[in-house]
């Protein structure tokens, strides 16, 4: 078993490399930079640095692109690039715009793809997509896809047909991506996480052939379910990804713990 942790790095290679080093006491094999939009154009230190001082380290760093990233999920900065393009925005049913951008835009797509140009250039071992959930989105892309899936009208769909076609966007989405990496960067990983609640499309995300590693996330530590009712959803992902031939990881919650909750991890 290898282990690895995420880390929302610094830009001043002397704390980079401090971090690091108490990553590696740790006994981590992989670290995932959190990268933002940001972190490509205006305070780069974090990624220009990561790769070297990771590998000096032995360990393998991978690249997450996270919350200004589109403002898809998470935290961080607004997405500059969705202010320079605002019609790659996901659109509600009713016209109005979401904060988030539409992985089913080809701009979106080729925004993200040249943000990992950029990793593979600096050397980064992987790239990680987090969570590609699916979306309830309207925008212009969405329905010219669903029409050429369907020969119909994503606004006249019901709820069974849209589920069906939003699972396919999510796997559509995570080909896009991998194959590209592949075909450009095949010494590259290409490793995904998705969610329990999206469950529905974890076989068939496990049947691209460009991913590498396949994932969930159960983040019960602030609650009170019994950390035993987690082995099923784990086996089933596992016993995907054998049938896949995907590696299998698991993330576990280190973050936001409430107090009194420490112990959940270990469980």
């Amino acid at each position: 078993m290898k282990t690895g942790v995420s880390y929302m790095g610094h830009h001043n290679p002397r704390h980079l490399e401090s971090d690091l080093k108490d990553i590696k006491a740790l006994g981590c094999n992989d670290v995932l930079l959190v990268a933002q939009e940001n972190d490509f154009v205006y305070m780069r230190g974090n990624l220009d640095f990561f790769p070297r001082l990771a590998k000096e380290q032995g360990i393998r760093p991978l690249a997450i692109f996270w919350g200004g990233a589109m403002n898809y999920f998470g935290g961080g900065k607004s997405s500059q690039f969705l202010l320079d393009h605002p019609k790659a925005h996901q659109v509600n049913q009713d016209g109005s715009y979401n904060p988030a951008g539409c992985y089913n835009n080809l701009e979106v797509v080729k925004h993200i793809r040249g943000m990992i140009d950029r990793i593979a250039e600096l050397g980064f071992s992987g790239y990680f997509i987090d969570e590609p959930s699916q979306l309830d989105c309207f925008c212009p892309a969405c329905v010219q896809i669903y029409h050429d899936m369907y020969r119909g009208d994503l606004f006249q769909a019901n709820a069974e047909q849209a589920a069906q076609f939003r699972k396919k966007c999510v796997v559509r989405y995570i080909c896009l991506l991998t194959d590209d990496i592949k075909l450009t960067y095949p010494h590259m990983e290409t490793l995904c996480c998705m969610m329990p609640c999206d469950k529905i499309a974890w076989d068939n995300i496990s049947r691209i052939d460009s991913l590498d590693n396949l994932g969930a996330d159960i983040y019960w530590v602030n609650n009170n379910t019994p950390a035993e009712e987690m082995r099923p959803i784990i086996q089933d992902m596992d016993k995907i990804c054998k049938r896949g031939n995907k590696k299998h990881h698991q993330w576990l919650q280190c973050w936001g713990v409430k107090k009194g909750k420490e112990h959940r991890i270990k469980e």
